[in-house]
């Protein structure tokens, strides 16, 4: 195997080796990226024999020198979101398209917008180059039908906003967001690591340490949730990013999405991604379930005092935003 010829492998994740982020390459093949996040792909990497009997392993600074041996998709959409909210139904819907490349959440794309924190030295417009390097090999076009890019962001990359306009200056965007109560239910559930304390850095959201260690659990979920919408109400500008509530998934909001996002696709390929909202999003084998009544009911009185203390003012400010500036008022 020549291992200097990187077809076939793809950036699965990125370790640190001192200072130094190093970036260790799985082999993909030609297999799509259709699970629901990436590192579910990402995971039939690593079983593959190629991957145990040969390795590759460069530092980050290489892929600037490798982006460019090989075509890429266009980044066409940016999908940003407030957590357990649609963004998946949304991504498995893209990705039943085989002229679409739908990148979930990618954990290497997380590690260059948060390598300052490893690392201090790290310039953001070494961060912008990174990221720049990075996404162009992610989007390799390993299919010639896939000219179309997409890519969720961790709900928490929200405050990046600024740093990926500068990296991608044009490409339009999305906030996806939920009513609040609902998305509190949820993490109740099943807790996100965002809502975890100490899990990220305080500084990300413009903390300090000793502000966080006085938090309780749920108020530091509903803060960080509204962190998260704060920041994507701050960069929302006419011509400048869209809103779309969870209720406008995906029939009411779907054309005018698509238009947004300039990409045209047949009615037969259309209906065919509409059929994905039938499903489960994140187990695709079970039909999807309307839960949303299920989740209000299911708070407790405590849960439902702190989402309306940190939350409720923001979420009814991006409402207000998105009757005047969003795909519709539904």
């Amino acid at each position: 195997m020549d291992m200097s010829d990187f077809s076939g492998w793809i950036p699965m994740r990125i370790d640190w080796e001192g200072p130094r982020p190093m970036v260790d390459w799985g082999w993909l093949g030609n297999r799509r990226l259709i699970e629901p996040f990436f590192e579910q792909s990402i995971a039939r990497c690593v079983h593959h024999p190629a991957d145990v009997l040969f390795r590759h392993q460069t530092s980050l600074d290489e892929l600037a020198a490798l982006a460019p041996t090989q075509p890429s998709a266009t980044p066409k959409g940016f999908i940003f979101h407030m957590s357990r909210c649609g963004s998946t139904l949304l991504t498995q819907m893209l990705a039943a398209s085989p002229r679409n490349l739908v990148l979930s959440e990618p954990s290497p794309i997380d590690t260059v917008l948060r390598a300052h924190f490893h690392n201090p030295e790290i310039t953001e417009a070494q961060r912008v180059q990174w990221l720049q390097d990075l996404v162009r090999i992610l989007a390799w076009r390993r299919h010639p039908e896939a000219e179309n890019l997409f890519i969720k962001f961790d709900c928490w990359h929200t405050p990046a906003l600024p740093l990926i306009h500068r990296a991608f200056p044009g490409v339009p965007w999305i906030f996806l967001y939920r009513e609040p109560v609902e998305v509190m239910a949820s993490q109740g559930r099943q807790l996100g690591g965002q809502m975890i304390p100490g899990v990220l850095e305080p500084g990300w959201f413009g903390w300090e340490a000793a502000t966080v260690n006085q938090m309780a659990r749920h108020e530091y979920g509903a803060r960080t949730l509204a962190a998260i919408c704060s920041a994507a109400l701050a960069q929302i500008k006419p011509g400048g990013g869209r809103l779309v509530n969870y209720r406008q998934l995906p029939a009411a909001v779907w054309p005018a999405l698509l238009a947004y996002w300039r990409v045209e696709f047949s009615a037969e390929d259309q209906a065919h991604m509409l059929a994905v909202a039938a499903r489960n999003a994140k187990n695709p084998v079970l039909p999807f379930d309307p839960d949303s009544q299920a989740k209000r009911d299911s708070v407790s009185p405590e849960i439902r005092e702190i989402t309306r203390q940190w939350l409720s003012d923001v979420y009814e400010q991006l409402e207000a935003r998105r009757e005047r500036e969003g795909f519709a008022t539904a």
